[in-house]
């Protein structure tokens, strides 16, 4: 059944077709979250950023946890089926990491703002990432109808999470917070060390650190103009990616070593980039 659903799919195949599919599951990719998750934290909203990236990451940790349980097989090679643009379809098959990658993302983004635009640009954006998973031949439909319904857990859990944070009255000291962004990730690193969680776990756990040095001493503005904003992102996206690089380049390819990479990339994001913009006087509001 499930074969026959991805044949009918593909029934559609032309070249035009497969470009357009290609580029709309680039928008499911970690590379789309690596451009989207800067501009909220650098020039749009903070602490939404922060928490975006910290769905998304742990998102990410469910996705790859379950993956590796699972172990179903991709119907890559499967009689009759064509699959096309492989390189994006890395590890096991269930849950789909595209379609649950892009409910979270857009899933938070509709709690946030609830605005009739941003619902038709959320569904449209699940609607046709999904179909570009089958219609390229690299998911079966039970990974997508999966990969949604995790989504909608993890997003439900984080708003009720949110929710319990803005309401309590919470007076944690610094060093405290620090500890905790370190344990946290830590631990869920050791309960289930898959390489991917080394990597995005160290992401979240720098993210977080870098955040609560800058609230706690610097309290860093979103505010500038729109070129001021270009600016922002070339610099620090260019910046970010230099690191990721070069680090990986001088240090030894192993998971605790990846760790400390992406560990760093998140101090980037959260407090480097940021100290760099007021340096830069990228943080100015123009009145």
């Amino acid at each position: 059944m499930q074969a026959a659903i991805i044949k009918d799919i593909q029934l559609l195949s032309n070249p035009i077709l497969d470009y357009f599919f290609i580029c709309i599951t680039m928008m499911g990719s970690s590379l789309f979250y690596f451009l989207a998750l800067p501009l909220f934290y650098w020039c749009i909203d903070k602490r939404f950023g922060l928490k975006l990236g910290l769905v998304l990451l742990s998102s990410i940790y469910v996705n790859t946890v379950i993956k590796n349980v699972t172990m179903v097989q991709r119907p890559i090679g499967y009689p009759g089926i064509r699959s096309i643009f492989t390189q994006s379809a890395g590890g096991y098959s269930f849950p789909s990491g595209h379609a649950q990658g892009t409910t979270t993302f857009w899933g938070t983004m509709m709690f946030k703002y609830n605005k009739k635009i941003t619902k038709i640009l959320g569904v449209a954006a699940i609607i046709l990432v999904s179909l570009s998973r089958l219609y390229l031949g690299v998911h079966w439909p039970v990974d997508i109808v999966g990969g949604i319904l995790i989504a909608l857990l993890v997003i439900i859990v984080a708003e009720l999470v949110d929710s319990i944070i803005i309401e309590g009255k919470y007076d944690i000291k610094l060093i405290y917070k620090i500890i905790l962004s370190l344990i946290v990730p830590l631990g869920l690193i050791i309960l289930f060390p898959y390489n991917e969680n080394f990597e995005y776990m160290a992401l979240a756990s720098g993210t977080m650190i870098g955040y609560f040095i800058d609230q706690h001493y610097f309290k860093f503005t979103v505010n500038n103009t729109v070129k001021g904003q270009i600016a922002k992102l070339i610099i620090g996206i260019s910046i970010f990616a230099v690191i990721l690089s070069t680090l990986k380049y001088l240090l030894p390819y192993t998971e605790i070593f990846n760790a400390f990479r992406y560990f760093i990339g998140g101090l980037w994001i959260s407090i480097g980039a940021p100290l760099l913009f007021n340096k830069l006087k990228l943080n100015k509001k123009t009145l």
